[in-house]
């Protein structure tokens, strides 16, 4: 009896463990989008000046089309370290600045970003300037760097958050050194000080628990990624809920009109890091189709928080220019649908 029970068991176990495999790594989880539910000015995007250059875009020129033909009215705008001060004490704020002005004069309100990690990879972005130097010099720099950053973009009234560092404490990706505690509180305490706007901290949607991010922040914003990759197990799905993510929000502390989707995956993952460039149009339709953007899109809205940036603007412009417009125009009428 005792194993009949044993083998009826495991039996069950194998087959549960084979169920949750084929769930994670090939069931659609597919979701209609429910445009006419979706707040007013819901949608944003993240456009980072840098990673238009890597794919070899003209940035302005991309910049304009998010703001004129998407019509983006949110925008989350990392300000790169390593572009600003590209020699020590030696500040150039000037692309950041226009990217500002010609927002502004179409009514874009703009999460700031700022610090040494932040949006893309390799997520910290360090001026080569500080290449080899004791990582205790490098937080001092960083630390002025932040500060001389806040001073001079202040005055911007377009700017409705303030964004420090990103994902900061989550601390499995990029090429970062260990989280510094006190380090982030010294920036968070020089902004609170000089700024009364929000601020916004960021943390990983599926895997980590944003207790410390939700501490810290008036906003908490998390990532939602749904098809990723990793050299374990390949590709696979989330399967998670907006449920869960409303969850996980109570359990730190934060209430829904204190969160924000800042990182809602709109573009493929490539597997053993490639770029995107290298991604065939099949490749990258099999990867991530245009009806994943719209489950990813619904997922997002069903968490009821107060906005969702799409991650990937700058690779929709790029297939737009190869003659594969079918990201960018999907993108387009949900963004439009919403800026009532």
């Amino acid at each position: 009896m005792i194993r009949r029970r044993n083998r009826i068991a495991l039996v069950t176990l194998v087959v549960g463990m084979a169920w949750l495999f084929w769930y994670l790594k090939f069931a659609a989880h597919q979701a209609t989008l429910q445009l006419d539910a979706v707040p007013d000015n819901f949608w944003g995007v993240t456009f980072s000046k840098k990673y238009a250059e890597e794919l070899g875009l003209d940035w302005r020129q991309a910049y304009l089309s998010v703001i004129d033909d998407l019509q983006a009215r949110n925008i989350r705008l990392p300000v790169y370290w390593d572009q600003v001060e590209t020699s020590a004490g030696a500040f150039d704020f000037t692309d950041y600045d226009w990217m500002l002005a010609e927002g502004a004069k179409r009514k874009v309100r703009f999460v700031l970003a700022v610090g040494r990690r932040l949006p893309r990879w390799p997520e910290c972005h360090t001026p080569a300037w500080l290449s080899g130097a004791p990582e205790t010099d490098v937080d001092r720099k960083q630390a002025e760097a932040v500060e001389r950053m806040i001073e001079h973009f202040k005055p911007q009234e377009s700017i409705r958050y303030w964004q420090i560092e990103n994902e900061y404490f989550f601390p499995w990706f990029g090429l970062c050194p260990k989280a510094n505690r006190d380090l982030i509180r010294e920036e968070i305490s020089y902004l609170k000080k000089t700024d009364p706007r929000p601020i916004v901290l960021t943390d990983s949607g599926e895997l980590n628990s944003w207790r410390d991010a939700a501490a810290q922040s008036d906003i908490l914003g998390i990532t939602i990624y749904r098809i990723v990759w990793n050299n374990y197990f390949g590709y696979f799905r989330w399967p998670w809920p907006a449920a869960l993510y409303r969850f996980k929000a109570r359990l730190a502390g934060k209430s829904q009109d204190h969160m924000m989707v800042a990182e809602l995956q709109a573009e493929p993952w490539p597997s053993q890091f490639r770029s995107l460039q290298d991604l065939r149009p099949d490749e990258a339709r099999a990867l991530f189709p245009t009806r994943q953007l719209e489950t990813n899109s619904e997922i997002a809205r069903r968490t009821g928080f107060t906005a969702a940036y799409y991650w990937g603007v700058e690779w929709w412009y790029w297939m737009k220019q190869k003659g594969i417009p079918e990201y960018w125009d999907s993108a387009r009428n949900i963004i439009q649908h919403a800026n009532r």
